[in-house]
């Protein structure tokens, strides 16, 4: 292989055309004289008819299709890539998503960065909306351990505030990540118990732990579409919940555990209890769901053909008594 090898992941979920565009967008970026970029499209477990499209859009030689038969999740599908890059020693992996577009010089200015820095384990470009380049998606964030939450920054004046504050503390967003290999060796692929969702987070922090830096390549860009947020699914909402629960317990730091279940607990059936004002009962069903296998430890893909235990629908009524008044003020 050539002095920089790079394998890029894309993975297609019933999205052909729009991932034939991603994939267009990956392969018209200027590349160096040492690169050796390697795409590889990662069907994941899509339905025939759009596997066949698929197919007949992506036709260029540089790019490798691999078909799975179900669909593995985020992590599940991107670890797939990521075993390739191992076992041919790349030197990169870049999980790109399949509704993103990248500009010309994103790839180069990823590794430039890489490069004047070994200590960096991943890096992002700012991603901007779609549709609105002033419009910001994600330009680097924070986890607030005594808030049990995650603070990302609204603009790339506050980012470089923040990094310049505690850069140590950044971790980034898996919508067009870059990783060095050399770092996922030390800490491993991503974590596949989580399926979807805060997997970037967990991998960040697990960078972070190792010794390893999640940086912004700010003068870099990519474009992401938004999603509707009036229409998630139902397993949206099982997987936030589940995976907030199972990054937290895992990863806060000891001083700031008090009462930790119970406000991870209280959180998740709060979101219940305002989905089933708004008569989204399925989608509450969801929550609970992901709160009970969050407390259990269990992981993997969704399953939501069951009933949340009675304990938790019987906590889920008395907290609404405590909860209501900050439903209502909450409401739109």
């Amino acid at each position: 292989m050539k002095n920089c090898s790079i394998i890029v992941s894309i993975l297609n979920w019933n999205t052909a055309a729009m991932t034939a565009t991603c994939v267009a967008s990956v392969l018209a970026m200027r590349q160096g004289p040492d690169v050796d970029l390697q795409v590889v499209v990662i069907d994941n477990g899509s339905a025939e008819t759009d596997w066949m499209t698929l197919k007949q859009l992506v036709t260029d030689p540089a790019v490798k299709l691999i078909r799975q038969p179900d669909n593995l999740g985020f992590a599940g599908g991107h670890n797939v890539a990521i075993r390739m890059a191992l076992e041919q020693d790349a030197g990169f992996i870049w999980l790109v998503n399949s509704d993103s577009l990248l500009e010309q010089e994103t790839l180069m200015q990823l590794l430039d960065l890489m490069r004047s820095d070994p200590a960096c384990g991943s890096v992002s470009p700012v991603v901007t909306a779609l549709h609105n380049e002033n419009a910001i998606d994600f330009c680097g964030a924070q986890h607030d351990w005594p808030a049990l939450d995650s603070v990302r920054a609204g603009s790339v004046a506050q980012a470089r505030a923040m990094e310049a504050a505690n850069g140590k503390e950044m971790w980034l967003a898996g919508t067009v990540v870059m990783f060095r290999m050399q770092a996922l060796r030390a800490v491993g692929l991503l974590n596949e118990k989580l399926f979807a969702y805060f997997e970037d987070d967990d991998i960040g922090v697990r960078l972070i732990k190792a010794g390893w830096s999640n940086r912004m390549a700010f003068e870099s860009r990519a474009r992401h579409a938004q999603p509707n947020v009036k229409e998630r699914p139902a397993h949206y909402f099982y997987l936030m919940n589940r995976n907030a629960l199972l990054f937290y317990l895992a990863h806060t730091p000891v001083q700031f555990r008090r009462l930790i279940h119970y406000r991870l607990l209280d959180r998740a059936v709060f979101t219940a209890n305002r989905l089933r004002r708004k008569g989204k009962n399925d989608l509450a069903h969801a929550c609970l769901l992901g709160a009970m296998d969050g407390l259990r430890g269990h992981g993997g893909r969704p399953d939501l053909a069951r009933q949340p235990a009675l304990w938790l629908r019987v906590l889920c009524k008395v907290l609404l008594l405590k909860q209501y008044r900050l439903i209502l003020k909450v409401e739109p």
